[in-house]
C-alpha cells in the first residue's frame, strides 16, 4: 500500500465530505421556506465547513501525512559481507511503473550449498536489466547477508 491515496480512511473522509456538500446543497432546494434564511443558520454552515474540512482533509492533508511516516521510500542499507548464492525465483511483482528504476517484490527460494534451502519474500529497486533476469523458475544471483541470512541483494 504504497499510495495513500487508496488508504481507507482517505477515501472515508472525502466520501463523507461530498455527501456534505451535496446533501447540503439538495436540501437548500427541497426546503419550501425562504431557503436564505437556510444560509444563515448554523445547519448550513456545520455541512458547508464540515463537508468542506472533510475533503481537504482527506485529499490533501492525511495523504501528506501518511507518506511523511512510510518507511516504504526509505533504502535498504546495502550488505557489506556476505556470498553469492543461487535462489529461484517464485513468484514476481511490479510495484511501481513509472521510474527508471522500478521497486519489485519478489519471492525467492535461496539455494545455499552447505544447508537446506529456505523461501524468503524481498523488495528491492531493480533495474531494467536486472527485471528481465526476473522469469518464474529462474536461478538467479543473490547476495546473502553474512549476519542474518534473512537478508539479501539481488545482484
Amino acid at each position: 500500500m504504497s499510495n495513500s491515496f487508496n488508504h481507507p480512511l482517505t477515501k472515508l473522509l472525502i466520501t463523507v465530505g461530498s455527501i456534505m456538500l451535496f446533501g447540503n446543497m439538495i436540501y437548500t432546494f427541497l426546503i419550501s421556506t425562504e431557503p436564505f434564511l437556510y444560509f444563515r443558520s448554523p445547519l448550513f454552515k456545520t455541512f458547508t465547513y464540515g463537508g468542506a474540512a472533510c475533503i481537504m482533509a482527506g485529499a490533501f492533508l492525511l495523504p501528506m501525512i501518511l507518506n511523511f511516516f512510510s518507511f516504504t521510500g526509505r533504502k535498504a542499507v546495502p550488505i557489506t559481507s556476505g556470498r553469492l548464492v543461487e535462489a529461484r525465483v517464485n513468484k514476481w511483482k511490479r510495484l511501481n511503473k513509472k521510474s527508471n528504476n522500478q521497486r519489485v517484490v519478489v519471492e525467492l527460494t535461496i539455494l545455499p550449498p552447505d544447508r537446506m534451502g529456505y523461501d524468503i519474500t524481498h523488495k528491492q529497486e531493480l533495474n531494467q536489466t536486472q527485471i528481465s533476469k526476473l522469469q518464474n523458475g529462474a536461478m538467479i544471483q543473490v547476495l546473502v547477508s553474512a549476519a542474518n541470512p534473512n537478508t539479501i541483494q539481488i545482484q
